[in-house]
């Protein structure tokens, strides 16, 4: 079993990963800001709670002791991020470039895996085929910018890493639609499970190399929709007609994307389309009833 830290770690994508972790066995540390609520830690055995900030390197030193793998998903995530791009570039930059630099101070090896983003890519709106983890880097917002920067810290680090380019991730959960959706109507979708997200990363701590340094993570071939076939389906779910919709104007950096190789290392794609409007609906009814 590994000695694990996820930055992070109080939102819902690092609750859900750490409570996949702690089912395997996994020594946990939690790194989060004070403001973060840690209830839901509350009792767990072999996890350990550090209340800190990123951007404060000294708040790294005594987390990372005895630390095997790391799991950096700290980061101002859309909306939000395109907001205030220095604050954007703080966190999600400087904030990357502080744990590397901790991880190099150490004096010991840790397994850095990075939560990146297919944001990345920008707008392959044009592109036929399906995007692979090799498709040039062409950032159009904030976030994406961000998240080019950081991993390529990464990469010069000199530390061993993982870097995941995931597509946008959904939960089986009674929400608002956003407004709008980030993309257009006939625009090529592909989303992620988060069950199937973190499953993914959870078999990744057992897997001792990858050929690619960067591996693409979305949801496979039955999650390849239109956006307009996706909002529609989530509308019968929800009950709210598609002409209520809101979509942007211009194409998002959404995609098809060619995850041969993650899936065929990490076996991950086990939520269909199907499966997951199943899980939708009921979640529905669990919270109408």
């Amino acid at each position: 079993m590994a000695e694990i830290l996820i930055t992070g770690g109080a939102g819902n994508f690092g609750r859900t990963l750490a409570n996949a972790l702690r089912e395997k066995g996994h020594g946990l540390r939690i790194f989060d800001l004070p403001s973060c609520d840690f209830d839901y830690f509350r009792g767990w055995e072999q996890t350990r709670l550090f209340r800190g900030d990123i951007l404060e390197p000294t708040s790294m030193d005594e987390t990372l002791d005895g630390v095997e793998i790391i799991f950096h998903l700290a980061a101002i995530l859309p909306p939000a991020s395109e907001v205030d791009r220095e604050r954007t570039f703080r966190v999600n930059v400087g904030g990357t470039r502080n744990l590397v630099n901790a991880c190099v101070s150490s004096g010991t090896t840790q397994r850095l895996i990075f939560a990146s983003s297919v944001s990345v890519y920008g707008d392959t709106s044009e592109e036929k085929g399906l995007i692979g983890p090799d498709h040039p880097v062409n950032p159009n917002d904030w976030y994406a910018e961000s998240k080019v920067e950081a991993e390529q810290i990464i990469m010069e680090s000199g530390v061993p890493f993982e870097n995941l380019r995931i597509s946008g991730i959904v939960i089986p959960a009674f929400l608002d639609p956003p407004e709008p959706w980030p993309f257009t109507r006939d625009q090529r979708i592909e989303l992620l499970a988060l069950g199937d997200l973190v499953e993914a990363m959870v078999t990744l701590v057992g897997v001792k190399s990858i050929s690619h340094g960067t591996l693409l993570m979305a949801g496979g071939r039955s999650w390849q929709v239109s956006g307009e076939d996706y909002v529609r389906r989530w509308g019968e779910t929800m009950d709210i007609p598609l002409e209520e919709m809101e979509f942007q104007d211009r194409p998002g950096w959404l995609n098809w994307y060619d995850t041969s190789e993650s899936q065929a290392l990490l076996n991950y794609q086990k939520t269909s389309l199907d499966d997951f409007f199943g899980e939708l609906e009921k979640a529905v009814e669990d919270a109408l009833a």
